[in-house]
């Protein structure tokens, strides 16, 4: 299969193409996002003032001038770390949906406790969570974190607008995060889907569960103005160097691979994804880390060659993971045999968030039109 003469994207990636000197597509569409970034290296600094005295001056007089999600995960500690360190005052907002390895936990607490933060934790009972992710699991679609960070990116937003604050701040940033490729998930916002696939398998409540439709993602994103800053793209982010200054400053532990603070997050991107869609993440995020120069392609096709985590380790996940579900390992299997289904064969939001890009297209023309 061909591999990319750069990164170590393959063939089997969704919409690759490959230039006559073996380059793919992604790879320039990399190139394309980073010359289009808002965010200049070269005036990263004072892009960054920029963004830190918006923030402060949206907060001044409430208690907290931003939120930001926390997972135990280097990318949302580091973005904390860096929101205390330049003076603003986030508040931790973190869900708890069972699945918390011991290290996600501590690190959480390392955060909270070194940088002296508030948090909130949302607890989602855990057999609503369990019948949520088990009829994703059972429909064979291939996201199975759809309810976990739909339920973050609801509990942000909640948060949010309880304590008036404006900015969401997360761990977003162009050096290891970027769009998938279109199969490899599906759309955190889409609650309809979540309903839908829900109530085709498992009928489980979902009344603890954090959850905000489009329409209502949309009223806190444009009626009450709530943005999302992605900080570590103002800064330079060095993936190992943010994760030396968590562990010398805050006692914060490494956990392994990328998302491995989750143990379900570990064996879905581990073990499902591989064995039932074919899909190894790696390939994106070890690409990605070239491109910012973190990581050399000898060294991502060194690690590629290796399974995605310790197969002893993945077969304990397993045991774990069927036993948690309430289902036996055979009927597990069984699953993983039955052959992958799209979200779409269930009722999605996507028409209806069609029709609401088309409109706000035409309010824009109509605005052109009139000189307004």
């Amino acid at each position: 299969m061909q591999v990319c003469s750069s990164c170590v994207i393959d063939a089997a990636v969704p919409t690759t193409v490959f230039d006559a000197d073996g380059r793919c597509s992604w790879c320039r569409f990399f190139d394309e996002r980073a010359r289009r970034s808002p965010v200049d290296p070269a005036r990263r600094d004072a892009e960054l003032a920029r963004v830190l005295a918006t923030i402060k001056e949206a907060g001044r007089g409430h208690r907290y001038d931003c939120v930001i999600g926390i997972s135990g995960g280097v990318d949302s500690s580091y973005a904390a770390l860096v929101a205390k360190r330049h003076g603003l005052r986030p508040l931790l907002v973190h869900v708890d949906n069972g699945w918390n390895t011991e290290l996600a936990v501590g690190n959480i607490e390392a955060i909270v406790r070194g940088l002296e933060l508030d948090l909130v934790t949302e607890v989602i009972d855990w057999e609503e969570f369990r019948g949520l992710q088990l009829s994703l699991l059972r429909a064979g679609v291939v996201d199975l974190e759809l309810v976990s960070d739909h339920a973050i990116v609801a509990a942000m937003y909640h948060a949010a607008r309880r304590h008036r604050v404006r900015f969401i701040v997360t761990g977003d940033n162009e050096a290891t995060e970027a769009t998938l490729p279109r199969g490899w998930n599906h759309r955190k916002t889409d609650l309809r889907n979540i309903r839908a696939i829900n109530r085709a398998h498992e009928r489980a409540s979902m009344k603890t569960f954090p959850r905000l439709s489009t329409i209502g993602m949309l009223a806190h994103k444009h009626l009450l103005r709530i943005e999302y800053v992605g900080l570590l793209s103002y800064v330079e982010y060095v993936k190992e160097r943010a994760i030396h200054e968590l562990e010398t400053e805050l006692g914060w532990r490494r956990y392994g691979k990328k998302h491995f603070e989750s143990v379900i997050t570990r064996f879905y991107q581990g073990y499902i994804l591989p064995t039932k869609f074919a899909i190894d993440k790696r390939k994106f995020h070890y690409s990605l880390l070239i491109h910012s120069g973190q990581m050399t392609r000898d060294e991502a096709l060194a690690d590629l060659a290796t399974p995605p985590y310790e197969p002893r380790q993945q077969l304990e996940d397993k045991v774990y993971v069927c036993k948690k579900f309430g289902v036996s390992v055979e009927e597990f299997d069984r699953m993983m045999a039955e052959p992958p289904r799209s979200h779409s064969e269930y009722p999605t939001d996507e028409a209806l968030l069609e029709r609401l890009f088309r409109l706000n297209r035409g309010v824009r023309r109509v605005r052109r039109l009139i000189g307004r």
